[in-house]
């Protein structure tokens, strides 16, 4: 089995998939209790205000308090053509929008790339020297040969290893509004039905 291999079988891939899907969850529950916290500061009045109405008893149905609404005041000509000041009550969750995110597609890219490289380089060098020499002073004397052999053998090994690791890791999370729940659209309808108009 190569480095590479084993390597890639000691990626902890649970881990780094489970956990952006861990956070993915985490990030969805915490928008849904930004949500009611919306709600329940903009929407209403509470009773007290240094009491959470929603979460004052977990074991009890919340009580919110009074709905909180906002009054413009403003200039109408009836039907006599007299111009009169009136005044309008809104619910404020009928006018601002409320905000729904979901987290609606996550794409995880995990990328490793592992080289692992090993050369071998082997030199050898081979030296032969042969030198032969002869000598005499007289015709009658003895002839005098010199004979010399030199011989060289180097050799020489190299071994080069190189081993690369990359990884790199890109998450991509894709946020949108949310469609309202039907009951808070119902509440909503309700709120819009106590708009009034009257004189000033």
């Amino acid at each position: 089995m190569s480095r590479a291999v084993a390597e890639l079988r000691q990626i902890p891939f649970g881990y780094l998939i489970g956990a952006p899907l861990k956070a993915a969850i985490e990030a969805q529950a915490l928008a849904a209790k930004t949500t009611i916290e919306f709600i329940e500061k903009v929407g209403f009045v509470p009773a007290d205000a240094q009491q959470d109405p929603l979460f004052v008893d977990e074991t009890q149905d919340a009580n919110t308090g009074k709905v909180r609404n906002v009054t413009f005041e403003y200039k109408k000509v009836d039907e006599n053509g007299a111009e009169k000041d009136v005044s309008l009550t809104v619910p404020i969750l009928s006018i601002v929008p409320i905000p729904y995110v979901r987290l609606d597609e996550i794409t995880i890219d995990f990328t490793a790339k592992l080289t692992d490289t090993i050369s071998n380089v082997v030199k050898t060098n081979f030296k032969l020297d042969n030198t032969i020499g002869g000598t005499y002073k007289a015709w009658w004397s003895p002839i005098s040969l010199d004979f010399r052999t030199s011989m060289s053998y180097q050799a020489s090994r190299q071994t080069a290893s190189r081993y690369v690791r990359e990884y790199a890791m890109k998450i991509h999370a894709r946020a949108v509004q949310d469609d309202m729940p039907a009951g808070l659209e119902r509440v909503l309808d309700i709120l819009e039905q106590t708009i009034k108009e009257k004189p000033k």
